[in-house]
């Protein structure tokens, strides 16, 4: 296999596992290399050291990833802003309090 394909499997590879993992921040580290990665398959199919068929392969594998990746990005930032909506409205109601106490005990 030539090392181009070699380069894409192991990047899909990762991709995988770390999507599985919820790491974004290393997805998003692995998706700074599928550019090059892949430019590096089309240099080869160019060159007629691969087959088209093997590059197609591999461009589906990570366009289903990046759409699951983005999918699971977009959950979890979802997460985390309700998260921050519900710390919000905790700082909140603790200062209305602090604001009733301290009215209270002049």
């Amino acid at each position: 296999m030539a090392q181009a394909l070699e380069q894409l499997d192991t990047l899909i590879d990762d991709l995988r596992r770390e999507i599985t993992k919820e790491d974004w921040e290393a997805v998003t580290s692995l998706n700074g290399r599928v550019a090059s990665r892949v430019e590096a398959a089309m240099s080869e199919l160019a060159a007629g050291d691969i087959s088209a068929e093997a590059v197609e392969e591999r461009l589906t594998d990570l366009q289903a990833l990046c759409g699951q990746a983005e999918r699971g990005a977009r959950s979890a930032r979802e997460e985390i802003l309700a998260t921050l909506k519900g710390l919000n409205q905790t700082r909140s109601a603790a200062r209305s309090y602090e604001d009733i106490s301290t009215r209270r005990s002049r």
